[in-house]
């Protein structure tokens, strides 16, 4: 595990960008060592993470990207490991990337609450697994990392780990996954809205610069 604070040095917000702002809930880029970034979120991801890879061990893979806003009652996670979702809860595609890393692009300051607690688990097994060791994690052998403006934290993927709930505040987050092997859903389509149905999405914004209002 990696946690590195004042981790960016931008001349712009990246939740101000329109590409941010209007990101589908599951995305996926190829990497910089087969496409350039076509936004302002695909070329933080590559500042981000290009001093802590080998793009050699990444030849077919890429990186699923997300975003997460947790406020009062809203966008906390029980216990889990990064997988592709697309379908996992069968237990048929329980797939886990490889690394993982969350950033905080904002965090309030009256912020109270949304920690990132991570425990010792982090085996590649099947979904049965993983379920039953998160009814057993013990509360008192985990990590409790606090969300801070600009923060970054980089985890193996398999770690188990989940946001507690927020009391006060905000914050906000550009969640990568990086995959040594492209999932074939991704292969298919690279934007997805709606985790129940999977709904493919053209994302107007996905070769956008507009980086809203700077700093």
């Amino acid at each position: 595990m990696i946690v590195k604070d004042n981790a960016l040095k931008l001349d712009f917000k990246i939740e101000n960008t329109m590409a941010y702002r209007t990101m589908p809930e599951y995305n996926y880029w190829q990497g910089w060592w087969k496409e350039e970034p076509r936004n302002p979120v695909e070329a933080v991801i590559q500042k981000l993470w290009q001093p802590l890879i080998n793009i050699d061990d990444y030849k077919d893979g890429g990186f699923e990207y997300w975003s997460r806003k947790s406020y009062p009652n809203v966008g906390h996670l029980e216990w889990h490991q990064d997988t592709g979702e697309y379908m996992y809860h069968t237990g048929d595609n329980y797939w886990i990337a490889d690394k993982s890393l969350i950033y905080y692009p904002y965090v309030s300051e009256d912020c109270l609450g949304g920690f990132l607690e991570i425990a010792p688990y982090k085996q590649r097994c099947s979904l049965d697994d993983s379920q039953r060791e998160a009814r057993i994690i013990d509360t008192n052998d985990i990590e409790r990392i606090r969300p801070v403006t600009n923060r970054y934290v980089l985890i193996d993927s398999a770690q188990m780990h989940r946001i507690s709930k927020v009391y006060c505040g905000y914050r906000i987050n550009l969640a990568t996954s990086i995959w040594k092997k492209t999932p074939n859903f991704f292969n298919v389509h690279e934007n997805y809205n709606n985790q129940e149905s999977w709904n493919k999405i053209d994302w107007d914004y996905k070769n956008n610069w507009d980086y809203g209002n700077k700093k």
